[in-house]
């Protein structure tokens, strides 16, 4: 399972994600722009159309609240994206929301030294020159860089010392507003409200006064969406992430709505025309009239001060998150994926987002109103593409845990949907009040172009790296409500439910039986002697042409069974995918010999034939009459079973795979008298094996539990099994492949071997076995390789038919979705240097129709257990594909 530790501190408290997410709402605007919203649609409308933008941007909200809660990682929505999306949709959606975090920030650092001007207006000197009609002065510019400087270097210090400003600006900004709210209800008149409560004479010019003010109002909620950024580092019970998020939103609406409220309520419309006319700074005239005091105006304008900063901090907090996340997929330059060694902070794409803070301001206001417009719109569709994100999971990954779940997620996510996207067209439709002028679109380009220039430069880079991604480990706090609370309330859901859960839900239902005797552990085949030794006295030892002599494994066993008193002899012809004939001159063998026990030393190849030789040697005819179940018998030679590859799992099962050289069928004899008396599975018998056949063998053994897992039979006891036995396989192939494992590593591989072989037993196995027998029986390829080319085309044919379980299947193997199995499993092949196509293979378009028709003859019940069950002319296509 590629999945990783966070290396980000958790040192966000509730209240930390609180102020982060409501500074970055709260900036400089409700100063400014009081007075424009209260013209356009009076008082109560201007309170009204921020209700309805709140709303607006509540129901995009929800489908972020449900997705942090779900994938809380750094990143946010290059996470979201990634999932429901892929790799593209995640590069532009995140993309787009890197242009709107950096455009801010860029922007506050010219705002501050501008606001400076309104406190004392002769702050300006050393006259430098013009950019676009504004006046560069040296005092402003080494204001704006010494502040952003100091803005960087807060944050790299630690995302705690950020949020330690935040909240200290956030409860000014809070006094402030409540001082203004206050005394505006103290000073003011109602005579005030009465000649601009709404703007209108008559019902359908209010409503349109109304929305006016409704439309603009969604770009002032821009920047709660820092929290899924910083998700990782948030100390708080997922659940309650989603809450506090809408919550912000929420204060974030009433604030600006009681910033109306007391400027209308002090300020006549006069008073405000006058205002607009001369500083523009209606909502810091409102205060200094309702204090009767001009130095109040100022500690107003420091209240705003506060806001850009507590929106700068955000924004750079999210800008380097996003920035570290599309790093950490390989998206844009590694080096932006760094953390500062002792604060846990993005250090490198803080410093190129301060960097960039630093040289905004040679380029004066007027061209960062231009990016930042740009960025709004690089907001609005990073919002859209979440939203339909959250429809998409819905439906793609719809058993993914999600804390906090939103009800009505179609009605929710369509109108999140609508409403970004009626957003991101304000900015196109011109006359819109919000259409993005030439410039601005310029930006929006230019950005587009560097992110191809990323995108591709990335992917020659970085090659099959370029956009993977490894999903964090999530540890869930115990915050939540108790054990007590919580078993109450499932018990009381239980009961309300009862009725419907007896109608839908089947009945358990099923039988076990697999009388196998496991012996497993490091060194327990030094006991072959003693654990053969009460099931016969002449032992036919089964091997292959040379392995077993070569590990030494033979003499180890021979002698252990001489010492127990057993004599032996010799059969070792048996060779990769054995014949039917082999296994007839095996049990002729054994019956010259007078052998009364079989003990297998080898792959599945060889402990498949040694089944079969065991059987013939009780039971007369042609064993092909025993495959199809024409003949039956349940009499063997006893079996001890010596696994030497940690694959076929063989020797947890009563099946042998044979192949008849007259006609090419592979197909299994399956009885319970081949099933083994002893089985020794002894995972140091595996570490001698070359690496090839390690990944060949290995993958065949995740073949078995992942089919027995999604098979149509499949039943409580082979989906526990299975799902154990894929989790070790997913956690421990790779590194022992590469050598970089222990005992311990190799253990567990071996276990997972041969509860494959045991799960396939009862729940059988499906398409994938069953199509490739018919591939190696035609061309003797090795199994694991014909599996490895067919594994993946089956399963993206497949996973319809139990969207669950795969889904489940891919979690384990480090993705998230049903659709994520089969690429899950090209990574995996790739990193076992085990990808190829049946054309690798030797096999030609021309076999298909003969290798469809026998896989409806020799794999009739992998077919019918497959998830979806497929006609032979669906089995030749998926032939086709693998080719």
């Amino acid at each position: 399972m590629d999945k990783k530790k966070s290396e980000f501190d958790k040192v966000f408290s509730a209240w930390d994600i609180l102020v982060i997410a409501f500074g970055a709402m709260i900036g400089w605007g409700w100063v400014v722009s009081s007075g424009d919203w209260i013209q356009r649609g009076g008082v109560l409308g201007a309170m009204i159309g921020f209700a309805l933008g709140g709303v607006m941007i509540f129901f995009v909200g929800l489908t972020y609240a449900e997705l942090t809660a779900a994938m809380p990682q750094c990143g946010g929505e290059h996470v979201f994206s990634y999932k429901a999306m892929g790799p593209i949709g995640s590069f532009i959606c995140t993309w787009a929301i890197v242009l709107g975090y950096v455009s801010v920030v860029c922007f506050e650092a010219c705002a501050l030294p501008t606001i400076i001007t309104y406190i004392y207006p002769g702050f300006l000197k050393g006259y430098l020159y013009t950019v676009a009609g504004f006046d560069i002065y040296a005092s402003w510019l080494a204001v704006a860089i010494l502040v952003a400087i100091f803005m960087t270097i807060i944050n790299i210090l630690g995302a705690k010392t950020a949020a330690v400003l935040q909240t200290v600006l956030t409860v000014i900004i809070g006094g402030v507003g409540l001082l203004l709210i206050a005394s505006s209800v103290v000073t003011g008149d109602v005579a005030n409200l009465e000649t601009q409560l709404l703007v209108g004479d008559s019902a359908s010019t209010v409503i349109k006064s109304v929305f006016s003010v409704a439309v603009v109002t969604p770009f002032f909620f821009i920047g709660f969406d820092v929290i899924p950024q910083a998700a990782e580092e948030i100390n708080v019970p997922l659940k309650k992430i989603g809450k506090i998020m809408i919550l912000s939103i929420v204060l974030a609406v009433v604030f600006y709505a009681l910033i109306i409220f007391g400027v209308g309520y002090v300020m006549s419309p006069a008073d405000i025309e006058s205002s607009l006319s001369e500083s523009g700074l209606v909502t810091a005239d409102a205060m200094a009239k309702a204090f009767n005091s001009s130095a109040m105006s100022k500690v107003l304008i420091v209240g705003g001060m506060c806001g850009i900063i507590t929106s700068w901090n955000s924004f750079l907090i999210g800008g380097s998150r996003a920035m570290y996340s599309m790093a950490e997929s390989y998206m844009i330059p590694r080096p932006f994926s760094k953390l500062h060694k002792k604060h846990k902070t993005p250090v490198n794409a803080l410093l190129l987002i301060g960097g960039l803070s630093v040289a905004a301001p040679f380029l004066g206001r007027k061209m960062l109103v231009w990016i930042v417009d740009a960025g709004n719109f690089g907001c609005c569709l990073a919002y859209c593409m979440v939203a339909a994100s959250f429809i998409l999971l819905r439906t793609k990954a719809p058993e993914m845990a999600r804390p906090y779940k939103v009800k009505h997620y179609k009605i929710v996510g369509a109108i999140a949907v609508l409403m970004s996207g009626f957003m991101v067209v304000m900015y196109m439709i011109p006359g819109s009040g919000s259409t993005l002028v030439v410039q601005e679109w310029a930006m929006v380009g230019g950005w587009s172009i560097l992110g191809v220039v990323f995108c591709i430069g990335c992917k020659l880079k970085y090659k099959e790296k370029f956009a993977s991604h490894i999903d964090v480990e999530v540890e869930e706090l115990n915050t939540e409500p108790d054990a007590v609370t919580t078993t109450l309330e499932k018990a009381l859901e239980t009961v309300r439910s009862e009725k419907v859960e007896k109608e839908e839900t089947p009945a358990i239902d099923f039988s076990y039986f697999l009388p196998v005797n496991i012996v497993f552990g490091s060194g327990k085949v030094k006991k072959a002697g003693e654990l053969t030794k009460p099931y016969g006295k002449k032992a036919l030892i089964v091997t292959g042409r040379s392995s077993a002599k070569k590990s030494g494994i033979y003499d180890k066993v021979k002698d252990s069974l001489e010492a127990a008193g057993l004599t032996t002899v010799l059969y070792d012809k048996v060779s990769q995918n054995p014949l039917t004939t082999t296994a007839e001159e095996g049990a002729a063998f054994a019956k010259e010999n007078h052998c009364d026990v079989v003990v297998a030393i080898g792959g599945g190849s060889i402990m498949d034939c040694a089944k079969a030789i065991a059987f013939l040697s009780k039971n007369k005819g042609d064993i092909s009459d025993y495959i199809y179940n024409r003949l039956r018998s349940d009499e063997a030679l006893p079996l001890v079973l010596i696994p030497t590859t940690c694959g076929t799992g063989s020797e947890g099962n009563g099946f042998a795979v044979l192949t008849n050289p007259e006609n090419g069928d592979k197909k299994s004899l399956r009885c319970n008298a081949i099933v083994a008396k002893v089985s020794i599975v002894d995972p140091e018998c595996m570490m001698t094996m070359p690496k090839k056949v390690l990944a060949s063998v290995a993958f065949d053994a995740l073949c078995h539990n992942i089919e027995a897992y999604t098979s149509r039979i499949a039943q409580p006891f082979t989906d526990a099994l299975s799902l154990y036995a894929i989790d070790l396989i997913a956690n421990n192939l790779v590194d022992v492949y590469n050598g970089t494992a222990g005992k311990d590593g190799w253990e567990k591989i071996t276990l997972a071997s041969t509860i494959g072989g045991m799960v396939i037993n009862t729940a059988g196995v499906t398409l994938a076995h069953g199509m490739e027998h018919p591939a190696s029986g035609l061309k003797n390829i090795v199994h694991g390789q014909g599996l490895a080319a067919l594994t993946p085309v089956i399963i993206e044919a497949s996973y319809k038919g139990n969207r669950e379980k795969f889904s489940k299947i891919a979690r384990i193997m480090g993705g998230m979705t049903a659709e994520d199995c089969a690429t899950k499993i090209r990574t995996l092949l790739k990193k076992l240097d085990l990808d190829c196509t049946l054309s690798d293979l030797g096999i030609k378009e021309e076999d298909i129709p003969w290798m469809a028709e026998n896989c409806m003859k020799v794999s009739a019940a992998g077919v019918m257990n497959n998830p979806v069950v497929f006609s032979k002319e669906e089995i030749a296509e998926i032939y086709r594909k693998a080719l």
